[in-house]
């Protein structure tokens, strides 16, 4: 017979709470690989969250937006990992923004994402997307990323707050 005292009964219940709250709060979106080469490899990084814009001093409105870009890695040694961006869509509040180049890298180290990526809207009004991420493990060969994000367009200036997961 196994007796637990409080101090492992709170330790178990608070781990057995912060694995119902990821499984709750971070989607699983997984990457898709396109090739078993590693520097060849592409994988589709998808991302979901809300998108913020300051109307005025006292006006903020909040959009849905969701991301999928298509990476390739350029550089797979070391602790910072390059990778460019070929493809992909932005989509905040109904409105696409095709994704037409960019690059980023992670650093390995700081479990650090970076990124900045070009973009058309719908009527050709360029756009500029600008991340920062940090990752951590979830389980097996999935990791979660929490992420700010930029998303300058025309006149417009969006705070994007997202989560989304990645398989290696």
């Amino acid at each position: 017979m196994v007796t637990l005292t409080r101090k492992k009964k709170i330790t178990i219940t608070a781990i057995v709470a912060l694995a119902i709250a990821l499984i709750i709060t971070v989607p699983f979106v997984s990457a898709q690989t396109t090739s078993s080469d590693p520097v060849t490899n592409t994988r589709t990084f998808k991302a979901q969250g809300n998108a913020y814009l300051k109307i005025d001093s006292s006006t903020i409105k909040y959009y849905p937006a969701s991301f999928s870009l298509t990476v390739q890695p350029t550089t797979t040694s070391g602790t910072v990992r390059k990778f460019n961006i070929s493809g992909g869509t932005v989509t905040v509040n109904g409105v696409n923004y095709a994704v037409t180049s960019g690059n980023g890298g992670v650093a390995i180290g700081k479990h650090l994402v970076l990124l900045q990526a070009q973009a058309a809207g719908p009527d050709g009004q360029p756009a500029t997307l600008k991340l920062e991420g940090q990752y951590f493990w979830l389980w097996g060969h999935v990791y979660a990323v929490r992420m700010a994000a930029r998303l300058q367009t025309g006149n417009d200036n969006y705070t994007l707050l997202m989560r989304a997961g990645i398989g290696v």
